[in-house]
């Protein structure tokens, strides 16, 4: 059976290409029945390859006479190419052109120009699949799953992926998506929740590290819309987070809440680029902090004659927690002082458990202390519906960092090239991705595109 493709060129003339052959059995069995999985993408990259070849000789024709004085433009040559896309590879002979007459008085333009301009030889919805499964796969994974897909050829190996990958995230995943407005700094926008969190992520050279820290967040709009991002921390890490609340829609002058685990370098970072937000100190850290403290405080003289003299120091860290929760900062730091004092006291340092209590009411201390300007009324805000936690901006380090690279991946990555893959990440997170290829490609059409458009058909 022989598969004939038909093409239509415009000009009155049609031509008739033999793309391949089908070899079946009279007596069709369920296993060889309807094409194969190599029939198919044999077939498709055949076709494939003739309607590319037929688009590249027309551009060619198409740039013969300058666009703006008519005159003829001379050869400089072909150019052997490869077109990679996800319905195979084809070769091209891409014609080039000596520049326009009309524009040789620019100093700047170029000499010579390309008939069809391919970057890299990668179809744009090639890259698109490509990253997109990257973000949520590891990348050999991804190269095993594009290469099991009929019709599709995606790619050869992990190391192909991963190129591909990086190079989206260099060029395409910061772009803003298709349609969104210019940004205007002069903009009143709604006030934002920001939260700011770390994880740690193997480092490829042990040396100098082990570990590297990469720096996580949200941006949680009014409306209930979600922003993430993720930078690794290094020296570019305040214009990394410029961007990231560029990219979010946070302007000078934006109300914002900023909430953090109490770790000084997040909070210098929030003073460089959102200086005058409202400070919040996630209440689940102090209440773990608090909870250390307690069961300790509840083992003082177990098993002997001074238990009693636990029920004090319970009494005084509950009620520190309760004067903090309701706002009263210096009224618990106070209370928390005495219980310290009251546990160095000399008929009570020597009880069972009493130093180990002092020691995790000293770190409280310091821990509270150091974060003073970011300690409110968490009553209060609890009761107004207002976040008091950092919980979506540890889903927001699980869904970037934990699930795709670090738990179960034993992947290993470089602080200073992971950038553009965490930007294909959160793209894919935020559902930017598509948008960010329209932008760049104007008539790119994704998966979902054409899934609708069967569906309407």
């Amino acid at each position: 059976m022989a598969v004939e493709l038909e093409a239509d060129l415009g000009d009155g003339s049609a031509t008739e290409i033999e793309v391949g052959r089908v070899e079946g059995e009279d007596w069709a069995n369920p296993e060889t029945l309807g094409l194969s999985l190599g029939e198919a993408k044999r077939l498709s990259a055949a076709i494939q390859t003739e309607i590319v070849r037929s688009q590249a000789a027309i551009m060619g024709e198409r740039y013969r006479c300058c666009g703006q004085c008519g005159s003829d433009l001379s050869s400089n040559g072909y150019r052997q190419v490869t077109f990679r896309s996800l319905f195979g590879e084809a070769p091209l002979r891409v014609r080039r052109f000596q520049i326009w007459p009309c524009l040789e008085v620019v100093p700047q333009a170029p000499r010579s120009f390309s008939a069809l301009a391919l970057e890299g030889g990668v179809a744009p919805e090639l890259a698109y699949v490509t990253a997109k499964f990257a973000a949520l796969a590891p990348f050999g994974k991804v190269a095993e799953f594009l290469a099991e897909l009929p019709p599709l050829d995606g790619a050869v190996n992990a190391g192909t992926v991963r190129n591909r990958t990086r190079r989206v995230g260099e060029r395409i995943a910061r772009l803003r998506t298709a349609g969104a407005p210019d940004p205007d700094i002069d903009t009143v926008t709604p006030a934002v929740v920001i939260g700011l969190d770390g994880g740690c992520l193997r480092s490829r050279h042990r040396r100098p590290e082990r570990n590297f820290e990469v720096i996580a967040g949200k941006v949680l709009n009014l409306d209930g819309s979600q922003h993430r991002f993720a930078f690794a921390r290094n020296s570019k890490s305040a214009s990394e987070f410029a961007d990231a609340m560029v990219s979010a829609g946070v302007r000078l002058g934006t109300p914002a809440t900023v909430l953090s685990d109490g770790d000084a370098g997040l909070w210098k970072l929030q003073r460089q680029l959102v200086p005058e937000a409202t400070l919040l100190l996630d209440w689940r850290h102090i209440a773990m902090r608090f909870e250390h403290a307690l069961q300790a405080a509840r083992g003082i003289g177990q098993g002997t004659t001074s238990a009693y003299l636990r029920t004090y120091a319970v009494r005084d860290l509950e009620s520190a927690k309760w004067k903090l929760w309701h706002g009263r900062s210096s009224a618990c730091l106070g209370r928390l002082a005495q219980s310290a004092n009251w546990l160095d006291c000399g008929h009570v340092r020597d009880v069972r458990s009493a130093v180990a209590t002092r020691r995790y009411v000293n770190d409280l201390i310091e821990y509270l202390h150091a974060n003073r300007h970011a300690l409110v009324n968490y009553g209060r805000r609890r009761h107004e519906g207002l976040p008091i936690s950092t919980a979506f901006v540890e889903s927001a380090v699980n869904e970037i960092l934990s699930k795709r690279m670090i738990k179960k991946q034993q992947m290993r990555w470089n602080r200073w090239t992971e950038q553009p893959f965490l930007d294909v990440r959160t793209a894919v997170l935020n559902a930017t991705l598509r948008g960010s290829f329209r932008r760049l490609y104007p008539a790119f059409q994704a998966d979902n595109d054409n899934r609708s458009a069967l569906v309407a058909a």
